[in-house]
């Protein structure tokens, strides 16, 4: 049967439990594959998939049949349920992040933030567009390279869907007000980070043709530290006799020896079973006085650190952080995050943050495959005050599709 047009997505729809998709009809047959089982063969243009968990990660591969029943094209898609539970920590867990591969381009989409009014893409930390649109269709590719796409939106803390946003909100205008240096708009506005990971358009499009040694389970390594880059901080407290804090004197390094906190965990995933092993530690404070003589040093207690696993199925494993740690020598607000990290068994992960625009934040990743840190997400502090609880946060999410 003859072609009559390129194989394409046409429509895509997801709620907490479904994810229905038409393609373009190119007048040939169809197999269509999800998470490496066939689950539809025939002429239709349109899947309807029903009854899956919410917030899940589902992978489909897309097949046009040709007249002597050879495939003559592929298509590979990532995509997810949305997630409205109780249990989400922002609004970047109950959107789907959809990426679409093809021979020639990598489209990627996501839902709605309101409030948002233009978001910036970035691939492999170079800014290629700027768009009103949830959607973004890369046709400058090679077929043999990997890329990270970085999606950054803003929007005015009003907007936000947390408790308390409008009050927080003129909190942080008369903050931006009163402090130096800081423009009128950053500590109202909330800043969203979506990051996909995207594997090597062949290896994507592969399907059943890929090599049999590859393994389908992985051990994972998880860090995030946060950290000062100043040598010296001031107090915050004029009248203190603590006139300085010692800093940590770096940049973004994950094998840094020295951090405010770093937690971690790892993860041995296999067929049979799960072993989880985590840590928290807490670096040392050290105050200074005005001639920046050292005067006394302590260590914060990590008490309210908690790692756990939240949840754990034959398809992934979550694990949940919650930080919360205060400076020993001085009243100050709390370096405070939280992340919620789902890795599933076919190599996938999913993990979402939230934390204070200070100080610096670095996560990274490490599996089975590598010897090296991979670097999720990095944040460079804007300055102590950030810390504050009416500055609105950064929330972030990063994925991959390998």
């Amino acid at each position: 049967m003859k072609r009559t047009k390129r194989l394409e997505i046409d429509l895509l729809k997801q709620s907490d439990s479904l994810i229905y998709f038409m393609w373009s009809k190119t007048g040939r047959p169809y197999k269509l594959y999800r998470d490496g089982q066939l689950v539809y063969e025939g002429t239709s243009n349109s899947f309807k998939d029903v009854d899956l968990a919410r917030g899940e990660i589902y992978t489909y591969l897309l097949e046009e049949i040709g007249e002597e029943g050879e495939i003559s094209e592929r298509l590979a898609m990532q995509t997810m349920t949305e997630n409205h539970g109780s249990n989400v920590m922002h609004r970047l867990q109950e959107i789907a992040v959809t990426a679409i591969v093809a021979k020639d381009r990598i489209a990627l989409a996501w839902g709605e933030i309101k409030g948002i009014e233009k978001y910036k893409i970035y691939r492999d930390g170079e800014l290629i567009q700027e768009t009103q649109q949830t959607q973004f269709c890369d046709q400058r590719i090679e077929r043999d390279k990997s890329y990270t796409y970085l999606i950054r939106g803003r929007r005015p803390l009003i907007r936000s869907e947390e408790r308390m946003g409008a009050p927080k909100f003129m909190a942080a205008k008369v903050f931006s007000i009163l402090t130096p240096n800081v423009t009128y708009v950053e500590p109202t506005d909330e800043d969203f980070w979506i990051t996909k990971k995207i594997g090597e358009v062949n290896r994507l499009l592969a399907g059943n043709d890929k090599s049999g040694d590859e393994k389908p389970y992985f051990d994972w390594q998880f860090r995030y530290s946060t950290f000062l880059d100043e040598k010296y901080i001031h107090s915050p407290n004029p009248l203190s006799p603590n006139r300085y804090f010692a800093g940590d004197d770096r940049s973004f390094d994950p094998e840094a020896k020295s951090y405010r906190t770093r937690t971690g965990f790892s993860l041995h995933l296999t067929e049979g079973g799960t072993q989880f092993d985590h840590s928290a530690s807490v670096g040392t404070s050290i105050a200074y006085d005005w001639r920046k003589k050292f005067r006394k040093a302590r260590i914060a207690s990590s008490a309210g650190i908690t790692i756990e696993r939240t949840e754990a199925d034959e398809r992934k494993e979550v694990i949940s952080i919650d930080h919360r740690v205060g400076n020993p020598l001085t009243t100050s607000p709390e370096i405070g995050y939280r992340v919620s990290a789902s890795f599933y068994r076919n190599g996938h992960y999913d993990i979402s943050g939230i934390h204070d625009q200070s100080p610096n934040h670095e996560v990274y990743l490490k599996n089975s495959l590598t010897d090296e840190w991979m670097p999720i997400h990095q944040a460079d502090s804007k300055g102590l005050a950030w810390m504050s609880d009416v500055i609105a946060c950064q929330y972030w999410r990063v994925s991959n599709f390998t």
